[in-house]
Order: structure tokens, then sequence, then C-alpha cells
């Protein structure tokens, strides 16, 4: 019993002391051997620089948002989730770590047989998801309405349920699927019921197939701004009931026509030269980027498009169109082998813009991508109602954008992709001094 109870106690210390130099060995290394980090082993020669390369891979890496039967994917970086590379770095190296001889042996173990995966710690900038939201509404919310009957008692269009975007709840899912590191995620979306169903059209009067939106895009304005709300309202009337045949095209100036006052128009903030000016029908540009987007998320084609001279604050970047009667044209051509119609509003601060058709509709992804910013420059102009001394800032700047576009397309045929390099020039900080003055202050660049 002497001898067993000795064999015992100094196995016991023996294991104890092999544990002891195991785990202090393998502390010499600072991570143990076969730690893992989101799945994959952890190197522990160059563990900051390995964890720094795979999150820079992770947040390029394309989440796919699915709302209302459309997708689009941004990278994960884009949309402001980060991997924490330091909180990662720090939980590898806390593993076999806790000052515990036993636990530590054990958590070395587990390292060694590959039980041992810490996830990835993902911080989210709320921001650019809600940025994206907001975007998404545009395309998404459409009020419910019921059928509409000509003078005759004839069906003219029948009754549609509309849609909301659940904001909080978008965001919350996109959110959530950052940090859980999931590659795809559908966003809430709220029916709005008509209160009508089909029954409701006399069977003889109904359409040999039920129109669908194929596309649909919004753009806020404000409706303090009389003039150009007025505009807004004219040229949206002028375009609504517009139709591109099947395989045709559809030119905005032609429809909309000149914009002159002979035709309702008003004077309102233009861009000449890249500077804003007033101008007859100031606006109109609004109604043309708002089509546009509808059709460029719509998969059709633009036989002529034109952005803008500089971002516009209602559009995001690559979805503008600028026209100028006559010579600066937006047209669009039909893909589908069946009419479209244009449906166009602006009222209570929202423009509107839906294009109808019997579907199917093509399947558009697109992203964009900041390839180049240019700095502005400061520009004086003199001004004979400016006294001396004084200076008077009349155009705020905006840096210069270069931007690529890509566009993916799904139909019939197959998948294509499309990509276009746009330039946004950058926009001069104007300051009006007094004559005499101008040559006085030096350029002044940002």
């Amino acid at each position: 019993m002497r001898a067993a109870r000795i064999g015992l106690s100094g196995a016991a210390a023996l294991g104890a002391l092999l544990l002891g130099l195991l785990v202090g060995f393998d502390r010499l290394g600072g991570i143990p051997a076969g730690v893992r980090v989101g799945g994959v082993p952890l190197a522990r020669e160059d563990a900051a620089g390995q964890l720094a390369r795979r999150a820079e891979a992770w947040a390029e890496e394309p989440l796919r948002i699915e709302v209302d039967g459309s997708f689009r994917t941004r990278a994960r970086g884009e949309l402001g989730a980060r991997v924490d590379v330091e909180a990662a770095l720090a939980g590898a190296r806390s593993v076999a770590h806790r000052g515990e001889p036993v636990a530590d042996a054990r958590d070395l173990l587990a390292a060694w047989s590959g039980e041992v995966d810490l996830p990835w710690r993902v911080a989210v900038d709320s921001g650019p998801v809600r940025a994206l939201v907001r975007e998404l509404a545009h395309e998404v919310d459409r009020p419910a309405r019921g059928p509409r009957f000509s003078a005759a008692g004839r069906l003219v269009e029948l009754s549609e349920d509309g849609a909301r975007l659940d904001r909080a709840g978008a965001v919350a899912a996109i959110v959530g699927a950052l940090r859980r590191g999931e590659r795809a995620v559908r966003l809430p979306a709220t029916t709005l019921s008509s209160g009508v169903g089909d029954q409701a059209a006399p069977p003889v009067a109904r359409p040999p197939a039920r129109p669908v939106v194929l596309a649909r895009y919004a753009t806020d304005y404000h409706p303090r701004e009389r003039d150009r709300s007025h505009n807004l309202a004219t040229a949206a009337g002028y375009l609504d009931g517009a139709t591109i045949p099947a395989r045709g095209r559809l030119s905005f100036n032609d429809r909309v026509g000149a914009r002159s006052r002979a035709r309702g128009y008003r004077d309102a903030h233009v861009i000449v030269g890249g500077e804003m000016v007033d101008g007859i029908g100031g606006g109109v540009c609004q109604i043309a980027s708002t089509l546009h987007a509808a059709a460029f998320l719509g998969g059709f084609d633009f036989v002529e498009h034109h952005p803008h001279s500089r971002p516009s604050a209602y559009i995001p970047m690559g979805l503008d169109a600028t026209v100028v009667w006559p010579n600066v044209d937006l047209v669009i051509a039909n893909p589908y082998p069946f009419e479209v119609t244009v449906r166009a509003r602006a009222d209570r601060g929202q423009v509107v813009v839906e294009l109808l058709g019997v579907g199917p509709r093509r399947a558009v992804d697109w992203r964009r991508r900041t390839l180049d910013t240019e700095p502005w420059t400061e520009r004086f102009v003199e001004d004979p109602s400016i006294a001396e001394g004084d200076e008077v800032v009349s155009q705020r700047p905006i840096l210069g954008y270069t931007i690529l576009r890509e566009r993916t397309i799904e139909d019939a045929r197959g998948v294509h992709l499309e990509e276009r390099r746009i330039v946004y020039p950058p926009t001069d900080r104007i300051v009006r001094v007094a004559p005499g003055y101008a040559n006085a202050v030096p350029d002044n660049p940002y």
C-alpha cells in the first residue's frame, strides 16, 4: 500500500510537471497551435498580419440584399462593417492563458485537437446601412390604389396593393447579417391592401394580362420651393402616360417638350457651367433622373444618357441624368417584347416614376465604387453689389468624384455585366468680392 501511494503521488507530480512544462512551452509562442478564427487555423508566426489580410478580404465580400423581389449587392465594408482585428488577436492570445494550469492545459489540448474556433468580432457603423435603407425605400414604397374607370364605366386600370419598407426592421436585418457574417439577407416589407379584389373589375372589361410594376423609383424635393415644385409637377404631367413600344424607344425631350413659359414652366435653380443659377424650367432634371433610375433598375437600355456635372442631393451618384432642351436628351430603349407605360407624378415632396408592363421583368443588381476624388478650388468673382472688404460665399464647394458603375442583368438570354466609368468634376467654392479685389486674394485649393 505504501509503495502504491508513493507511485501514484509521483505520477501525479510528474504529470503536473509535464503539463506545466507543456503549457509554459506553448506560451512561448503566444497563441497555442491549432487555434482557429472564423473556421481557419491561425498561424502563430504572423498572426496579426494574417488576421489583417483576412479581415480586409472579409470586408470586400458582398452581401446580397433582397427586397420586394429585386436584389442588390454591397460589399460588407461599404456597409460600414469591419472586423475588430485587435479583439480577434487578443481572443486568440487568451486561449490557454487563464493562469490556471489544469484549465490552461485543457484549453491547450482542445486547441491542438481543432476544437477552439473563435468567432469574428464584427463592428458595424449603422450610418451607411441607414443610408442604403433610405435609398431602397424610394424603390419599394408605393401607395395602394383601387381600380380606375372611365366616364363610360369601362375599366382603365386594375386595383393594386401598395408596399412599404420596414425601415427599422431593414436596418436591423442588415446589421444582424453583417455581424453574423451571412452572405444574404431579405428585408421586411409590409403589403398595403387596396381593399379591392380583382372581382371588382367587370369580366368583359378585364385586359388580357394584368400589368405589373417593372421598376419604380422615387426622389424627394422641398415643396416650399414653389417655383421648382411647380416645374416638377409640370414635367411629370407631360411624362405621365408615355408609352414605349416593344423594342422601341422613348425620348425625354420629345415627350416633355420645350421648357418654356408657354408650356407652363417657371424660373428656378439650374446648373450652368458648374454653377447654380436661376433658369426657366429649373428642376426638370430631377424628373429625368428619377425616370433614368427606374429604367436603370428595371433593366432598360440607354441610347443617350448624360450624368450631371456635379453630384445631386436628391439621388445617388450613378443614377442621375441631366437634360437640356433641345440638345441634351435621355433616350431609353425598351428591351421587352411588350409595350411599357410610364407613370409619373410629383406631389407632396416626392417624385415617383413607375414603369408598367405585362412582365416578367429582368433581374437587375448594381453597385458603384469610388475610384478617385479630386479637390475643389476657391474662385473669387467681382460683384459691384459687394462692399469693399466684404466677402459673400455664393456657392458651396463639392469634391470631384470618379466612380465605376456596375450593373448585372439576368433574363431569359442569360446574365451579362455592364460597367461604366462616370466623372463628376469638382465644384468650385465661389466667393463674391468688390470690384478690384478678385486678384488680390490668391486661389486657395482644398
